[in-house]
């Protein structure tokens, strides 16, 4: 890759460019970790990570249904998979994901449903999108959906690598054709306490991801580069990335729209929240006026049972007088 250096003798600090970014970009932003594992250079990268995410091994890797590697600031390229074919051209087939940032309407309270629903639409088209001229169904080969997450989306106290098949309710698999894997690059700090040597391959990947541009764990991911060598040529990759000038321009070109989009979904709330309240007012000042209705009819059931009552107290006070008279009528004839 060729590289044109921005290291500059007045940098801010020891982790700030004078352009106001991190000196290492993160490799969990999407432009980044796609070009830290397409670029032609990044191949034993990429090999090593497909082996470490099936825990198989894994010979070679070939790209493809990928345009070139994520370069352009367009936000349609946000959205891109990696998709490759493990080991042969009729090999298994495995399409990579990064999800730095929780997708909107996703919430501990609704379970994290749409990123989990889109692993699987994303699962099924990838299966289902093979060609199948002159196979059985039989002849079709594995699938496998992986998404590195790096937010928490399960409710239970889950493995770092969560792997998805399908089975039935006694856990008795249908078959082995497709599955889902989510890695949890949430562990990663915890991950980064172990030492090296313990660290599984898997491991390694997942602090990587997580925390290569985070200076306060350089140590622990220099001593993985010297460890794994595919991890060594990520870091390298990632390294040349950030020192190029157009690669950094593009990563904040992608943040500013990134930005811009929560900034009009600030305002869509913000507006929603003050439509809604118009809403509510209009809607509380009837119930105020029937409130207001009801009380004053109540008031006057109230005034019309005094009136009743005063009429009554009234005739019984005549009556009263009536049977006085009438006893001393009676009084004066014995």
């Amino acid at each position: 890759m060729e590289t044109n250096s921005i290291m500059p003798e007045d940098a801010l600090s020891e982790n700030i460019y004078f352009d106001g970014l991190p000196k290492i970009l993160p490799p969990y932003e999407n432009g980044i970790f796609q070009a830290v594992l397409t670029l032609p250079e990044a191949h034993d990268a990429l090999v090593s990570t497909v082996a470490a995410v099936l825990d198989r091994t894994v010979k070679t890797v070939m790209l493809r249904n990928n345009d070139a590697p994520a370069r352009d600031a367009l936000p349609k390229r946000e959205e891109y998979d990696i998709n490759c074919v493990v080991d042969c051209e009729d090999g298994d087939q495995c399409a990579i994901e990064m999800q730095a940032s929780q997708m909107k309407g996703d919430n501990k309270a609704n379970d994290h449903r749409n990123i989990k629903w889109r692993t699987v639409f994303n699962l099924c088209d990838l299966h289902s999108n093979q060609p199948g001229r002159g196979l059985d169904y039989g002849g079709f080969v594995r699938s496998y959906q992986v998404v590195f997450c790096n937010y928490k989306i399960f409710d239970f106290d889950n493995e770092l690598v969560e792997r998805f098949v399908l089975c039935n309710q006694r856990g008795i698999e249908l078959c082995d054709a497709v599955m889902a894997i989510l890695i949890d690059l949430t562990q990663a700090k915890e991950i980064a306490k172990k030492s090296v040597s313990d660290m599984t391959n898997i491991e390694c990947w997942v602090v990587f991801y997580a925390l290569a541009n985070d200076a306060n764990y350089s140590q622990v991911v220099a001593e993985i580069t010297k460890e794994k060598e595919g991890i060594a040529v990520a870091y390298d990759m990632l390294t040349s990335i950030s020192q190029n000038p157009d690669e950094r321009a593009r990563f904040r070109s992608r943040r500013i729209w990134l930005q811009d989009r929560e900034h009009e979904h600030a305002v869509a709330r913000k507006e929603g929240r003050e439509e809604a309240r118009a809403e509510f007012e209009v809607i509380l000042a009837d119930k105020d006026a029937e409130i207001a209705y009801k009380d004053a009819k109540y008031e006057l059931l109230i005034a019309d049972k005094d009136t009743a009552l005063a009429e009554w107290q009234s005739i019984a006070a005549d009556k009263d007088a009536e049977i006085a008279a009438l006893r001393a009528l009676l009084g004066q004839g014995q």
